[in-house]
């Protein structure tokens, strides 16, 4: 072989191992909670995660996936997220298995009566997935009728 003939080899071999390189780079499994993703929102949004693998355990935290994704946990009986899923975005696919998320668990980040919201086209597929909403009710502020307007409890007199 000429030397012009062994730069182009070594150049098409370079560009190979280059992208094979940016193919493993960019398919992770990301682990939650671990020292690079201490939670689950850092892990969806760590864009080298492909695949964020929760562990068994309650996380209060309410997380929003704007891109396909797989998140999974341990089992529906172990691995709980103590808030809500937002997912959102015409092409966003995203797949939850092995998890519950209650919207209701007095830990829940924020009061939220959907504990998973999928909107503007998103897809949300299902495996030994737990959805629990939060009661309207246990939202309120004030336990007085202060908000729904029922306010035949109030006293009539004032201190």
């Amino acid at each position: 072989m000429r030397r012009k003939d062994l730069r182009i080899h070594g150049t098409v071999a370079a560009a190979v191992v280059f992208l094979l390189n940016s193919m493993n780079a960019v398919a992770a499994v990301c682990n939650v909670p671990s020292g690079s993703h201490p939670t689950i929102q850092e892990a969806v949004d760590d864009l080298a995660c492909t695949e964020v693998v929760i562990a068994a355990g309650n996380f209060a935290e309410s997380v929003a996936v704007e891109r396909s994704l797989d998140l999974s946990g341990d089992s529906s009986a172990t691995t709980t997220v103590e808030g809500r899923f937002v997912v959102t975005g015409a092409s966003t696919n995203v797949s939850l298995g092995d998890l519950t998320i209650d919207a209701g668990a007095p830990t829940a980040a924020g009061c939220y009566t959907l504990a998973l919201d999928v909107s503007g086209g998103a897809a949300v597929t299902g495996n030994d997935l737990v959805v629990v909403n939060a009661d309207g009710d246990a939202c309120l502020l004030f336990a007085d009728g202060f908000e729904t307007g029922n306010t035949g409890g109030w006293s009539g007199t004032t201190p």
